[in-house]
């Protein structure tokens, strides 16, 4: 009976503790997305381009090209040890019990060009059907930031018929995706006077959080994409892929995925990325699979606040006694002596800077460090 008590006891402290302190709690595997796999990927690539874009750090491939025999492109992806997300396999039920294959695609953008009234219960069939032939397979569905962005945003008559469709669309999927290019795509009225604005990754992620919990993907321009085709496109810069990546990691997304073909005036690529911005690719995804893990823990914990002032900004992550913290200048002008405040229950005994030995000199939880132009810099503090 006293060792029962005891347990009992001991049960009830463990939980208040984890509970009432979670930063010295180690996550569970259960609390971790994809059980820490972080989804790098890349979208509609041929199958003789998965070796190259394995060695830029991918570990996924979004979409068959069209024209491309689906068979041998799985073939492809599973001799390069890659996850894939796609439309069925002409039999559906082939692709029962594939554990490489992290989920199956509706079409590309339902919203876009005024699609949406006869795609959405296209989709919904479509998910029926799916869900009767293989309910425990994920179904993914990406829609176009811009649209999404204008249509919830507006009050007209039209706007309004346009939006009500978003949440019909949103219950035919369990992952959610959506595109915007601040730099090389098309944007709408209310968007192109932000063009080369890197914030603009955000504003669908936003928009679709307000309509749905369900995990969200981006994703990130790396070639000129619309040049010669929209006004003012271009490609990003290096600085400004990495500032999009970690802006949309700091909003909560799952998972990555590159967009690198052209489809401007200098004719069709599958991947017009410039040499410094593979280099870019490569860095970065180097990083991101390193933190995978991390990454894939609760999204900025509400046991602990990281304060930075604008124009910054940062996103965290808490594993045991440690913060992760990602702050992004998400500007082209350098910001000096910033300060950053992490409000916690614990004080931090050390902080330093992520693949570097720099520590940081803390007083009160707070330290100061300076940022380059579309700099992101990586902190792991330790609490005591």
């Amino acid at each position: 009976m006293r060792f029962v008590f005891a347990f009992i006891i001991g049960f009830i402290l463990c939980t208040y503790f984890a509970t009432s302190h979670s930063h010295c709690q180690e996550t569970s595997d259960a609390e971790r997305f994809l059980d820490g796999f972080f989804p790098i990927g890349v979208f509609s690539q041929p199958a003789d381009s998965m070796k190259k874009w394995r060695e830029r750090g991918i570990n996924t491939f979004l979409e068959t090209p069209q024209n491309h025999d689906p068979i041998e492109w799985d073939r492809a992806a599973q001799r390069n040890g890659l996850r894939i997300i796609r439309r069925p396999l002409p039999n559906p039920r082939d692709d029962i019990g594939r554990k490489d294959l992290l989920a199956w695609s509706h079409w590309d953008e339902p919203d876009a060009a005024g699609r949406i009234f006869e795609w959405t219960p296209l989709f919904e069939r479509t998910y029926a059907e799916w869900q009767r032939i293989d309910p425990q397979r994920k179904i993914f569905i990406n829609f176009a930031g811009p649209d999404i962005s204008w249509f919830t945003a507006r009050d007209d008559e039209y706007s309004r018929n346009y939006a009500a469709h978003y949440p019909r669309l949103i219950a035919t999927a369990d992952w959610i995706a959506n595109d915007i290019y601040p730099c090389a795509g098309w944007l709408n009225r209310a968007h192109e006077s932000r063009r080369g604005d890197v914030t603009l990754i955000t504003e669908p992620i936003k928009v679709i959080r307000t309509l749905t919990g369900k995990p969200q993907f981006a994703f990130i321009e790396t070639s000129e994409i619309e040049h010669g085709n929209v006004a003012g496109a271009r490609c990003p810069t290096p600085g400004e892929v990495r500032a999009q990546i970690w802006l949309a990691i700091i909003h909560g997304v799952r998972g990555l995925f590159y967009f690198p073909a052209v489809v401007g005036t200098n004719g069709f690529q599958f991947d017009g990325t410039p040499p410094e911005v593979v280099d870019e690719l490569k860095l970065q995804n180097a990083i991101l699979t390193e933190l995978s893990s991390i990454l894939q823990g609760p999204i900025n914990p509400k046991n602990a606040n990281v304060i930075i002032p604008a124009p910054l900004q940062a996103g965290w992550r808490i594993e045991r006694k440690r913060i992760y913290i990602f702050v992004v200048n998400p500007t082209s002008q350098p910001q000096p002596a910033v300060p950053i405040r992490v409000d916690a229950t614990s004080a931090i005994k050390v902080c330093e800077q992520h693949g570097s030995s720099r520590k940081l000199s803390v007083t009160e939880n707070q330290w100061h460090d300076e940022f380059a132009p579309f700099g992101v810099n990586i902190y792991l503090a330790e609490f005591k």
